[in-house]
Parts: structure tokens; sequence; C-alpha cells
């Protein structure tokens, strides 16, 4: 027997995503995109609304889906779910506690400081020590695969290995820089350790996770071609390009003197290039699978019958491919800005794309609605409900989720002689900044509706 579905996980990321996550950040938009005062605390938040995205909204949902898919995959069923329980309340307590402390930090002195500060790294002692405890998880899957997930085209074992590292390096790290934050008697981390960290995080937990389950499950169910080429040799050529770009690059951040900065973003051009190939490889952005298969068997079909098949309807499960195709455009826009970026940085050609825009694109872009779209389509499989009570209403979801992105983002990546160089469209740009928070707090209560009946089930 494999384990009953946490939807408790589910749940409970979505309401951190809305009450915490996204709307320290919502706040953080809003105030930049209407020119109000930042305030003291703007770089608490902003980084608090990093860590509670990352670890709270995306950390959560991988956690609870990995724990049934990985098990399935790899026909291992021997990790207790009295852990699994565990992990659950360490996290949730750990990440509680850290919205609260870290949101009131920057207003505290003395005493209350101090007990805040404190707070802060409990939780963060607290969040490292459910990630070692999902490590065995991870591990486990790792070493005890059946032989048949050994096969070089299924093999997903070394995308498994760099999370496990992402994990370890971004839990740990956190509970040193937070102590020290709080001995230093300072209200948030440095800078350029906190960025380098959270690219850390995408690169060696993120994108391998979502990689590894989109191998195996998104060829099954949205029909594509299935993997016919040696996935384990793409994982290694994956670990070893980023290993190395993140040394140099910590080797950078580390030292007053930059050193093989060319090579850095060499090297961050090459692992574009590697995903890129990745999606390329997947023929996931044209969507022609079905129509390609009646092509191939040479049965005749109608140009409205090819329409149809383009744009089919997955019926109890709404059209929840548009969110996994948008995940992968946006995931394949932010990787061409990344590296026409590093292209100018090596031909020291001054332009202005924000590299935070092409960080949301991957975050928000691509992971959040990669996460929602699988969601839809895996979760009412993995409980007695089988499918979406509102299926139609998904169709509204990929709107909002879309436009809250494009908000987020179109100021951040558009350079900014572009926007002054045509009237008023650089103060639309903000002010859309400022709403885009809003719109996915929208869309993040659309998604609970649609999948509250189905969680709930569960519970039952």
């Amino acid at each position: 027997m494999y384990y009953k579905f946490p939807s408790l996980y589910i749940r409970t990321a979505i309401l951190f995503a809305f009450w915490a996550g996204v709307s320290m950040g919502t706040h953080v938009a809003f105030t930049i995109g209407f020119d109000f005062p930042l305030g003291k605390g703007a770089f608490a938040y902003i980084q608090t609304h990093g860590y509670l995205q990352l670890v709270g909204w995306v950390g959560l949902f991988i956690m609870g889906i990995s724990f049934v898919i990985l098990s399935r995959l790899a026909h291992f069923n021997h990790f207790r779910e009295s852990y699994i329980k565990l992990i659950y309340i360490l996290m949730v307590s750990g990440l509680t506690i850290r919205f609260i402390s870290h949101s009131l930090l920057p207003y505290l002195t003395g005493f209350w400081y101090l007990i805040m500060g404190g707070s802060i790294i409990i939780s963060s002692i607290l969040v490292f020590l459910a990630i070692i405890i999902y490590i065995l998880f991870l591990l486990s899957i790792v070493f005890h695969t059946s032989p048949i997930i050994k096969v070089p085209n299924r093999d997903i074992r070394y995308f498994l290995i760099m999370n496990i590292f992402g994990w370890i390096i971004y839990g740990l790290a956190n509970v040193i820089l937070l102590s020290t934050m709080v001995n230093n008697g300072q209200i948030f981390l440095p800078h350029g350790i906190n960025l380098f960290l959270v690219d850390l995080f995408i690169h060696f937990t993120i994108f391998p996770i979502c990689i590894a389950i989109g191998l195996r499950a998104l060829p099954l169910f949205l029909k594509l071609k299935k993997v016919d080429w040696n996935a384990r040799n793409f994982s290694i050529i994956y670990l070893i390009i980023v290993s190395i770009y993140f040394i140099l690059k910590a080797i950078n951040l580390l030292n007053d003197d930059i050193i093989l900065i060319n090579e850095t973003y060499l090297l961050a051009i090459i692992k574009d290039l590697i995903i890129a190939w990745f999606i390329f490889k997947l023929n996931i952005l044209f969507r022609d699978y079905k129509l390609n298969n009646r092509i191939s068997k040479n049965i005749s079909c109608s140009k409205r019958e090819e329409f149809k098949i383009f744009f089919s309807n997955y019926g109890k499960f709404g059209h929840f491919e548009l969110f996994i195709q948008s995940a992968f455009i946006w995931l394949s826009i932010g990787l061409f800005l990344d590296i026409l970026l590093h292209v100018m940085l090596i031909q020291k050609i001054k332009i202005d794309i924000g590299i935070d825009g092409i960080r949301h694109m991957w975050l928000t872009g691509f992971t959040s609605l990669l996460i929602i779209g699988m969601s839809i389509r895996m979760i009412p499989g993995m409980t007695s409900t089988k499918k979406l009570k509102h299926p139609d209403r998904v169709i509204w979801l990929v709107r909002i989720i879309n436009f809250s992105i494009l908000f987020r983002t179109i100021y951040l990546v558009i350079p900014e002689s572009i926007l002054l160089s045509i009237p008023s469209i650089g103060i639309i740009a903000l002010r859309l900044f400022g709403l885009s928070g809003i719109l996915f707090m929208f869309g993040l209560l659309v998604f609970y509706y649609l999948m509250a009946p189905i969680l709930n089930n569960n519970l039952d």
C-alpha cells in the first residue's frame, strides 16, 4: 500500500501563499507601484516574502506531491507516515513563527528585538529539521529504487540528488545567516548572499524536481512522445554545469577581487541552453502530439477536427494543459532574456533587463503555473474524487494567473530607456506591477475554490 495523499500539505501551501508569502509581496509591490514610501521594514518583508514562497508555497507543494509520486515511481513504500506528519508539523511551525517574527522585527528594539530575533532563529531550525527528515525520504528513493527506474531514459536519481543538496544548503545557510543577523542586531540578510541562495535553490531544488517529475508525468498526462533519450546523461551534464556555475558565483561573491567573471557568464548561458534543450526535446510548447499521432497513422481528419485535437478539452480536469504550456512559455522567455543579458555582459554592453524580473518568470511564471496545472491533473487521481467539481472554471484561472505574471514582470524586464521613450507607458507598467500581487491573490482564491472539494474529501 502506498501513502494516502497528504492533502494538508497542499491546503497549507495555498493558505501560506495567500496569507503570508504572496500577501507580503503584494504589500511591497503595491507600495512601489503606487509611489508610497517603503519604510524601514521593506527589505525584511521582501526577503521573508521570498523565503515563505520558496519554502511555504513551492516547498510544501513539492514535499506533498513527492511523497506520493516518487514513492510510486520507485515502487517504495517503507517511509513511515509518522515522519510525513512530523515534517508537516515542523514546517508549519517554523514558517508560521518566521512570518510573525520577521514581520515585527524591524519595529522592535532591546528586549523585544531579542525575543523576536530568537524566534526567527528557532523557526529556521525547525524548518531545517523538517528538511533533514524529508531528505531521508529522498535518499530512500535514490538508494532503494526499483530496477526499471534505473533505465537511462527513466533515471531521475541525479535530479533527486541535486534536490537534496539544494534543500540542505538553503536550509542550513538560513540557520547560520539568520543567527548572524540577530547576533549583529540587523533586520535582514546580506542582499547578495540572500539572492545567491535563492538562485541556488531554484537551480538545485526547484528546476531538478520539476524536470524529474516532468520527464515521467508530462508525456503520460499530455500524450507527448515518450522520452527516448538518455535522461541520466542529461541530468549528469546539468548537475556538472550548474555546480561549476554556482562554485564560481560563490567565489566571486566571497572575494573582493572578481575573478573568472566572463567564464561565470558563459556558464550561465550554457546552463540556460541545457534547460532550453530539455524544453525542445519534451516538445511541449507546440502541443501537436495528438494531431501528429493521427497523421502518422494516416487517419484523415478535417480542419475542424484538427482544431479540436490541438485545443483539446480534458473534460473532468478542464484545460489544465494550458497551465503547463504557459509555465514552459514563461520559462522559455526567462531563459531567452537571461541568455541575452549574459551575452551583453560578456560584450560589456549595458542592457537594462532586471534579473529580478527573470527570477519572477522562473518562480511565479514557471513554477507556480506548473504546480497549479499538475495539481489540477494529478491530485484528483490520488484521491477518491477522481475529477474537479468545476472544470469549466480552470480556463479563467489560467487567464488570471498569467495576467498577474505579466503585470509583475513587464516593468522589471523591459529596459527603462524603452519605458521612458513612450509617453505614460512607464507609469502604466509601474501601476500594473503594483496590482500584480492582488491579481495573483485572487487567483489563489479561485485555485483553492477548485481544489477544496478534492482536498476536503480526502481528509474525510
